[in-house]
């Protein structure tokens, strides 16, 4: 029990698959429109929101007297984690820090791969938590008259009560697969062996009512005894590090532990190690308003948990976003703090290889998530930073493959350097964006032209294996050279290429090929193009109406054996004949 002890406000994580409405859901909680503001409508860095005891009470009303506890927690502390499949790792430290977690289920979509992720960082971690039904205002038919969903339910008509009833049990079924039973909030009759199910609308506010109820009667209830206010070193997560006007760089934090004073000896971790500097201002923000957006905040002394708040501090411009954070105020606390900052960085550095891309990011955390992300899609990291991308990161990839010559920047800038440097050396490239799988769709899209160059500057070294036919009265020209109109039968055929007829006898050159009246380095099946033939007279070596084969050199078969991967069906179909003709002619020639 905890008696007289001070009781902090639980820390609540908001998960789940992208797009359903996370962010939504709390924007309705706190009325501001945090989501129309970010990338892509994608959450892209852990947010904070503190809900007061008294508001909690206003928008559930009369419903809180159905507890059978009662309240004395100051309020919630709301986390907003990313949905995003990229932020694993932020999630799970989302949920570490989590008392309690919500998760947020689409009931159109129902169970989706990130909504797995989270019910894994959730299991693994421990961290209790319930599920928000969300958007069952979308129910073809479905009213929305009050935003008691309790009392809204029995106003629908009874085909709307089933049809939710049955999203419910599919959802239940889903989860069972996982090992978790769930069952419909109002159905529960013990929260510590099932899963309430609250069905909301985060656009309507149908809902809202019963989750803040549920999540203050969980933690009031469970919880209370891990919700005890500790005495001694601070302890938190830094969000952002930010430049602040007047007072020079600062770092938002989720203060989870301990107490926080000005004045106070701050350790956290640096992009070169252990930062240790002092508390100079405790900056909080307006109750319902978001960390990371408000403007104006209120000066402390000091702080107790849970809390999100800003710290100003000297040296803290290497400070990273996602690094553990401690307040000391005795001498004797700080050789533990060190251990522990300097364990917990070492436990989140990312594994690099020496022939690889470079990564640079706002945050630790978002290195940790694009770290992830790039190791599923097979794409190796040589460094990665948190910061700016300069000229010195493009410089370090000159001994790299040139498919790993690329610097990855995710919410961060380009100097002008860099820029510069770039435009010059095509040879580099610069891939950024807020959103980590654009990261890769663009590294994807920019690698396979690169390999598509790399193939047609190797292959007009060699002849390719082609058949065509010189169309009848298409004869403009009948030697020195012969000048004829053909068709591409199959394959493909390059100037330069030596030819023969369908016995494998060799007769001359293809010295040119013409198109609309200009010179192209290929003609494919199905192509009518204009060649120039040496060595040849037409009616005598070469009939118009006949077929050809170009002529292929030892050293050419050689060599698109070893790019076969390059070659097209149709060519692959033209050398089976090609060797065929060649094999009757010398069964040696491959040798």
């Amino acid at each position: 029990m905890t008696g007289n002890k001070k009781i902090r406000q639980p820390i609540i994580s908001v998960l789940g698959h992208v797009n359903s409405g996370k962010t939504t859901l709390l924007d309705y909680i706190r009325g501001s429109l945090v989501v129309e503001k970010e990338a892509g409508s994608i959450t892209q860095m852990i947010g904070a929101t503190e809900v007061p005891i008294d508001k909690i009470e206003d928008i559930c009303g009369g419903m809180l007297d159905s507890l059978e506890t009662e309240l004395t927690i100051p309020g919630l502390l709301l986390i907003d984690t990313p949905g995003h499949a990229a932020f694993t790792s932020l999630r799970k430290r989302g949920g570490s820090l989590s008392d309690i977690a919500v998760l947020v289920i689409d009931v159109e979509d129902g169970v989706q791969p990130q909504t797995k992720e989270a019910i894994e960082i959730l299991t693994e971690s421990k961290t209790p938590f319930v599920i928000a039904l969300n958007k069952i205002d979308r129910i073809p038919g479905w009213k929305t008259d009050k935003k008691c969903w309790t009392q809204n339910f029995q106003n629908q008509k009874k085909k709307l009560r089933q049809k939710l009833d049955t999203e419910i049990y599919k959802i239940m079924g889903d989860l069972n697969e996982y090992g978790l039973v769930c069952e419909r909030f109002d159905r529960v009759d013990n929260f510590r062996k099932k899963i309430g199910i609250i069905p909301v609308s985060a656009e309507t506010g149908e809902g809202i009512p019963e989750l803040l109820m549920v999540l203050s009667g969980l933690t009031q209830r469970f919880l209370s005894d891990e919700l005890v206010v500790h005495e001694g070193v601070g302890k938190g997560t830094v969000l952002e590090v930010n430049e602040v006007k007047g007072m020079g760089k600062t770092i938002d934090i989720i203060h989870y532990d301990g107490t926080i004073r000005k004045n106070d000896k701050l350790l956290l971790g640096g992009k070169n190690g252990l930062i240790e500097t002092k508390v100079k201002a405790i900056l909080k923000s307006k109750p319902l308003t978001e960390i990371r957006r408000e403007k104006e905040f209120e000066r402390l002394e000091e702080i107790s948990p849970a809390s999100g708040v800003k710290i100003s501090a000297k040296n803290l411009e290497d400070a990273m976003a996602g690094s553990p954070v401690r307040a000391v105020s005795e001498e004797k606390d700080l050789e533990k703090a060190r251990r522990e900052i300097e364990k917990e960085i070492k436990d989140l550095q990312i594994q690099t290889t020496p022939n690889g891309t470079i990564v640079k990011a706002d945050s630790l955390g978002s290195l940790e998530a694009v770290s992830k992300v790039f190791k599923e899609s097979g794409i190796p990291i040589a460094k990665a930073e948190v910061g700016q991308i300069n000229k010195k990161d493009l410089l370090e990839l000159k001994g790299s493959d040139d498919e790993y010559r690329v610097v990855f920047g995710f919410n961060t800038p380009v100097n002008s350097s860099a820029v510069t440097f770039q435009r010059k050396n095509k040879e580099y490239q610069i891939i950024t964006s807020e959103i980590i799988y654009e990261l890769v769709d663009n590294y994807k899209e920019w690698k396979e032209e690169l390999e598509r160059k790399k193939r047609m500057e190797a292959l007009s070294s060699i002849a390719r294996p082609g058949k065509f036919r010189i169309m009848p009265d298409h004869v403009f020209r009948s030697s020195k050279p012969a000048v004829v109109g053909v068709e591409i039968v199959d394959g493909a055929v390059s100037p330069n290429s030596k030819f023969m007829t369908k016995d494998g006898e060799r007769l001359g050159t293809i010295k040119a090929v013409q198109e609309g009246g200009e010179s192209i380095d290929l003609a494919e099946k199905g192509s009518e193009v204009a060649v120039s033939l040496t060595n040849v007279q037409v009616g005598r070596q070469v009939e118009e109406g006949e077929t050809y084969y170009t002529d292929l050199e030892k050293e050419d078969y050689k060599k698109i054996q070893e790019m076969m991967e390059y070659i097209s069906d149709n060519e692959l179909n033209t050398l089976s004949e090609i060797v065929e003709i060649k094999d009757n002619k010398n069964p040696r020639w491959r040798v």
